[in-house]
């Protein structure tokens, strides 16, 4: 790790769904090549996809407003 980075703990609560979900994904992970992979790395690879969808904002505004 570079020395100028820092890394950050998030601590999050999930639904039941939403944690099988990424547990899901970490065990095609496994049956398609072999390795482990702990959630939080899930999550990561999640944000840096993210980070590249123009309308996330907007689309994260939207459900809010929907669940209200």
């Amino acid at each position: 790790m570079r020395a100028d980075k820092f890394r950050y703990k998030v601590v999050s609560f999930v639904e039941r769904d939403e944690l099988d979900f990424l547990d899901n994904i970490a065990k095609d992970i496994y049956f398609t090549t072999g390795k482990k992979i702990a959630r939080s790395e899930i999550i990561k690879e999640i944000i840096r996809i993210c980070e590249h969808a123009g309308s996330l904002k907007e689309e994260i505004i939207k459900d809010i407003k929907h669940e209200e």
